[in-house]
């Protein structure tokens, strides 16, 4: 798979609904409410249909009310991590084309098995400007 610094797509999965730039809908799932609305900031400045909730268990929810694209998800999280939150969305046929994000500060292969095993399609650090996860998005959706 293509990797870009700071990201690495781990599957050829893709939107199913040919998302463009413009109609793409993310969801940012953090359970630090400062850095998952400043993302979705960032996102909707980029022209995307951003939004964020913040834990699993609101992901889970957030999924079912209106079907994202992307799910941008945060591995650590209390309660429910993002594998459990990965896992449980990979059980739903209707998400069989969602594209699922591993967005976290660990490195990257610190995450992979794990990452790959529970669902995830790609990988992003976080910790800095959002030009690297941009730049994945743009090429995998």
């Amino acid at each position: 798979m293509k990797s870009l610094v700071g990201t690495t797509r781990w599957t050829t999965r893709t939107a199913h609904r040919g998302a463009t730039h413009t109609n793409c809908r993310l969801l940012v799932v953090d359970d630090y409410r400062p850095g998952a609305e400043a993302l979705t900031a960032a996102l909707s400045q980029a022209g995307y249909d951003a939004r964020c909730v913040l834990g699993g268990p609101a992901a889970l929810l957030a999924v079912a009310a209106q079907m994202p694209d992307i799910v941008v998800l945060d591995i650590n999280m209390p309660g429910m991590d993002g594998y459990a939150v990965a896992r449980i969305l990979r059980l739903d046929v209707t998400a069989e084309h969602l594209i699922i994000v591993a967005f976290t500060a660990q490195d990257e292969p610190a995450v992979r098995a794990n990452g790959m095993a529970a669902g995830f399609d790609a990988y992003c650090q976080k910790g800095g400007a959002p030009g690297p996860l941009l730049r994945l998005i743009e090429q995998i959706k």
